[in-house]
């Protein structure tokens, strides 16, 4: 331990007050934004103190540390910070001994005892508390729960006021009351009065009242790397109303929300499935944010646009903008009346008509209908680039059969717009494959997917999913359909430098193997042709993405139509033969988290069970 490290603190604990005496508002301040410091500090301190044989030898090395730990015990922050003022204990504790050799040695276990009692009892006079029996921690705990409760009425009372003109607070009184909650903040007790707080602030804010900014930071603090846990539980808990409150107060907090999220879903968890994922969204209430404040709503896309485009469009992140979008829908779908305030405090006011017809869930709806209403889509994205693009759309649409129509040059924003909808992603790759003759609107809607800024390439993609496309279909019926007839089909089209292709591609031969008659029986060959590699853990995952798209959710005739006992059965034993692999993979390889490996075991198992389901009697 250096002299001078402890030399700085002590200057510092000089600064909060004077040693015995009352500790200034600033001193407290400042205490506060340091205790995490200043517990690490301690910490190595008492490390240090232990290696020195007596305390006589911790005094030479150290002769400050009297003074540096008497300030501290006096001080109401770190006595108020259960894990700090435990150190602080520890430290007093190696002061003292039992057989003291030196006159120094006796004195400092006697002034250590002495701060011991302080620190534990607190100050003297404590004779009521002493006649009615309570113990110094009964004490602690009712005097926080009665500061707590003063500070609660407090605030109650400040709301009243600010709703009665005549007895209208002071501007610096919201400000005071959260200072002077600081040291409670870490407290899951006063979660009450630090929501109080928060939401209050958010009221206050248009007249001028602010809360600290130390108190936003603290209460801040409690509120990160929450995604990381796996119970999605802060130190504090806050409900949806305050957590939009900070995040409306406190931007660098929403800020570090959206990212521990976006790290969470991408890297840590990066086969968790869709609806864990949206369980995990909605426990956090951001999309529940993003609805009920606009600056919420605005700071959280920015972000994700912003990552999106820096990532190239990476697939995780795609499908983390799906699942948060549709969160946030069935949130406005929630709103009484509102829904259209909403959609337009989200979206430019051009790109609307695209929202309100994406908007429209396909499930339950038959083919005819989603053929029409990817036509509109198709129509919509032209005309919002160009009006004047209408006549060539209506002359494509025309033609009839599966003319290849002209490719659609797409904004970045209609794009960004596209892409949050994945509902109609599926339905469209699943139309192209069940469809005796492919629909145009499916191929133009998925050009415009894959590539929105490149309509000189959209008609070669479409000639090619359009080949591939009908050979599978052709393939539908076949009992025992052969892996060299895929292969053929996918090699003989696809050009092997483009990622579009192989995206679509790869989707409609897992389509494939779920609703042909007999693509189950060929399930490893069609996963090496859509995977590309041996890695089981790769394969698992587009297998349980593309059973989950089919399996989960109502149930309609449509969605049933591909099963049958021996192809459930066929599948089940596919996923419990790659969960198997995948297990050992993990075993075997360092670099894999046991939280991915537990995603993909409880994918596995909600999978085959809802499969088995499927096979009841409704």
């Amino acid at each position: 331990m250096d002299r001078a490290e402890l030399d700085g603190w002590l200057d510092r604990a000089k600064s909060w007050g004077e040693p015995g005496g009352v500790v200034s508002t600033e001193g407290l301040k400042d205490t506060c934004t340091c205790l995490g410091e200043l517990g690490t500090f301690l910490k190595r301190l008492h490390v240090a103190m232990t290696t020195w044989e007596r305390p006589a030898a911790i005094m030479r090395h150290l002769p400050n540390i009297g003074q540096f730990l008497g300030r501290l015990c006096h001080n109401p922050a770190v006595l108020a910070c259960g894990d700090t003022c435990t150190v602080l204990q520890s430290c007093l504790t190696a002061l003292c001994t039992d057989c003291p050799q030196e006159d120094i040695e006796r004195r400092a276990a006697g002034w250590a005892q002495k701060m011991l009692r302080h620190v534990i009892t607190g100050p003297s006079g404590n004779s009521v508390r002493e006649a009615m029996g309570y113990l110094p921690s009964d004490q602690h705990k009712l005097a926080l729960e009665k500061a707590i409760h003063a500070l609660s009425e407090d605030l109650d009372q400040l709301q009243q006021d600010r709703r009665l003109k005549a007895r209208q607070a002071q501007p610096c009184t919201l400000h005071q009351l959260s200072e002077l909650c600081l040291p409670l903040v870490t407290l899951p007790a006063a979660s009450a009065v630090v929501e109080k707080l928060l939401l209050a602030g958010l009221e206050g804010k248009a007249g001028g009242e602010e809360l600290s900014d130390l108190f936003l930071e603290s209460v801040a603090r409690t509120q990160q790397q929450v995604y990381s846990n796996k119970l999605v539980t802060a130190a504090v808990p806050l409900s949806p109303a305050a957590l939009c409150a900070l995040w409306t107060l406190h931007s660098s907090c929403l800020e570090q929300e959206v990212l521990d999220m976006v790290e969470t879903v991408t890297l840590n968890r990066p086969y968790m499935g869709t609806e864990d994922m949206k369980t995990l969204i909605c426990s956090r209430a951001l999309p529940t944010a993003c609805v009920l404040q606009p600056t919420v709503n605005n700071v959280t896309r920015e972000i994700l646009r912003e990552l999106l485009q820096q990532s190239a469009g990476s697939p995780s992140l795609l499908k983390l903008l799906r699942v948060f979008n549709e969160s946030f829908i069935l949130e406005v779908c929630k709103l009484q009346g509102e829904v259209p305030t909403v959609l337009h405090l989200t979206y430019n006011l051009q790109l609307l008509p695209l929202v309100h017809l994406l908007i429209l869930h396909p499930a339950g709806l038959n083919q005819p209908t989603c053929q029409e209403h990817l036509k509109n889509i198709c129509k919509t994205l032209q005309t919002v680039q160009s009006p004047a693009c209408q006549d060539t759309w209506t002359q494509v649409t025309q033609a009839g059969g599966c003319q290849i129509g002209p490719g659609i040059s797409c904004t970045h924003d209609s794009w960004l717009v596209l892409v949050q909808f994945g509902w109609w992603y599926s339905k469209a790759c699943k139309l192209l494959l069940l469809s005796p003759v492919p629909p145009q609107s499916c191929l133009q809607y998925l050009a415009c997917y894959h590539l929105p800024t490149s309509p000189q390439q959209q008609q070669g993609f479409m000639s090619c999913i359009l080949d591939v496309a009908s050979t599978l279909h052709d393939l539908l019926p076949k009992i025992h359909p052969k892996s060299h007839d895929l292969l053929y089909a996918v090699s003989a089209n696809q050009q092997p430098d483009s990622p579009a292709q192989r995206a679509v591609i790869g989707q409609l031969l897992m389509l494939f193997l779920l609703h042909s008659v007999g693509g189950y029986g060929i399930a490893d060959d069609v996963l090496n042709m859509v995977v590309g590699e041996e890695d089981a853990v790769t394969r698992l995952a587009v297998l349980l993405d593309t059973i989950e798209e089919n399996v989960v959710g109502p149930k309609t005739a449509e969605s049933l139509s591909w099963v049958c006992q021996d192809k459930i059965s066929a599948i089940i034993q596919t996923i419990s033969s790659l969960q198997l692999s995948t297990q050992e993979q993990f075993h075997t390889s360092k670099d894999k988290d046991r939280l991915e490996l537990d995603d993909l075991n409880c994918r596995c198992d909600k999978l085959k069970h809802l499969m088995q389901e499927l096979l009841k009697p409704s």
